[in-house]
């Protein structure tokens, strides 16, 4: 029951480290943001090895709602208001073009991960926030990007009947199984000889002044010249620097059996706290909640929230699902300082670069942040990593 719906399909592990190696770069994570580094590097001839602490996409990668969205944390006015117009414009177009590239991983690497395009739905559930929706969607399409509003007799009839009045379409949104993306890719990254070693927690990283990084595990080590850490919320744990600039926060989950046709593209709702979708075999998905109680909800311990979990279950039935819950789980989101994710190079550590922080939207910028490092490894530069540059935040 607490195992995420995502990890029920089979996965071959990767053996563990057990001896001392080396390579051109380590990479510290094997979630969405490292995967996509390897997959760049490896593209490029560079000699990769990727340590995962469990196994690929066993965290925050595969513990999520399979979104494929853009934007921030924040809705596209607030984002405007609290980091300009121009910048906001900016961070929003790479979370458009990392659903380009991800879409574009799916069709490449042939890849069976339920991939679909079919936009998503932001609903209000008061005037405050119908108001805040609607001032949202004239500034992303005056700054060239897709937003419909709905009135209330355009959302489905299981809405309707729960009492929303009116929504903002997104079209370009998707989703996906996001494990099976992530190990996917990772699968492609190792038929190029990536080395990929699971169940290899890292327990110290050191970093010379020579330039190089020596990650060491229980059971083994990896030299190399360079090394990205892509671990997300467990960034401080390795690199100091981060601590309390990347905070583990939980997000509560939960699945349920294939029901009658209700929500036909992935739903937000109540500021982006409450958020669902309804997968082609009729499973619902369902997440958030986090507001109830933000206080308990943090730490590295993916545990359910009892109170939580049972006004999902009640919220569940509103919506119209009359199936029976199957999964209940929780994973562990970071969440930056400013809700932006840092990705770039390390301060005062010229071989290590990071991408961490995603602040909840993993899938939405993380797979651009691992070509971005992989770029940043090959040439010492990225637009994304200078517009995420974590020196913004790290003094």
């Amino acid at each position: 029951m607490k195992r995420p719906l995502w990890l029920d399909t089979e996965h071959r592990a990767n053996q563990q480290l057990s001896s001392h190696i080396s390579c051109d770069v380590v990479i510290i994570g094997a979630g969405l943001c490292g995967v996509s580094a390897a997959k760049r590097l490896v593209d490029l001839g560079v000699d990769v090895v990727i340590l995962e602490a469990r196994e690929i996409s066993s965290s925050a990668s595969g513990r999520n709602a399979g979104f494929l969205l853009q934007g921030v944390a924040e809705r596209y006015d607030r984002a405007c208001a609290i980091m300009g117009r121009d910048r906001a414009k900016l961070i929003h177009g790479w979370s458009v073009e990392n659903h380009r590239m991800i879409s574009q991983a799916v069709s490449d690497l042939n890849l069976d991960c339920a991939y679909k395009q079919k936009g998503s739905l932001q609903l209000a559930g008061n005037e405050q926030e119908e108001s805040e929706l609607i001032r949202s969607a004239e500034l992303l399409a005056q700054d060239g990007f897709q937003a419909k509003r709905l009135s209330r007799k355009e959302l489905p009839d299981s809405l309707q009947e729960a009492g929303y009045k009116m929504g903002v379409l997104l079209p370009t949104d998707g989703e996906l199984h996001p494990a099976q993306f992530v190990r996917g890719v990772a699968n492609h990254t190792a038929a190029k000889g990536a080395r990929i070693f699971e169940n290899s927690p890292v327990l110290n990283l050191e970093c010379s002044g020579a330039g190089d990084v020596l990650a060491t595990t229980s059971s083994g080590s990896v030299q190399a010249s360079i090394g990205i850490l892509a671990t997300n919320a467990r960034a401080a744990e390795l690199v100091p620097q981060f601590r309390g600039l990347v905070d583990p926060v939980r997000g509560q989950m939960l699945a349920t059996a294939p029901t009658r046709p209700l929500f036909d593209r992935p739903i937000y709702a109540n500021h982006g706290y409450d958020y669902w979708r309804q997968l082609d075999d009729g499973r619902v998905v369902l997440g958030g909640w986090r507001n109830l109680d933000p206080s308990a909800e943090v730490g590295h311990e993916e545990r359910l929230h009892d109170d939580i979990q049972n006004k999902m279950s009640l919220f569940i039935k509103s919506v119209g699902v009359t199936s029976e819950i199957t999964h209940r789980w929780a994973g562990i989101m970071g969440f930056s300082q400013d809700g932006l994710a840092l990705v770039g190079g390390v301060p005062s550590s010229p071989s290590l670069l990071a991408g961490v922080g995603f602040t909840g939207h993993g899938f939405g910028f993380a797979y651009a942040a691992g070509h971005a490092l992989a770029d940043m490894v090959l040439d010492g530069k990225h637009p994304l990593c200078e517009a995420l540059d974590p020196r913004r935040l790290i003094k």
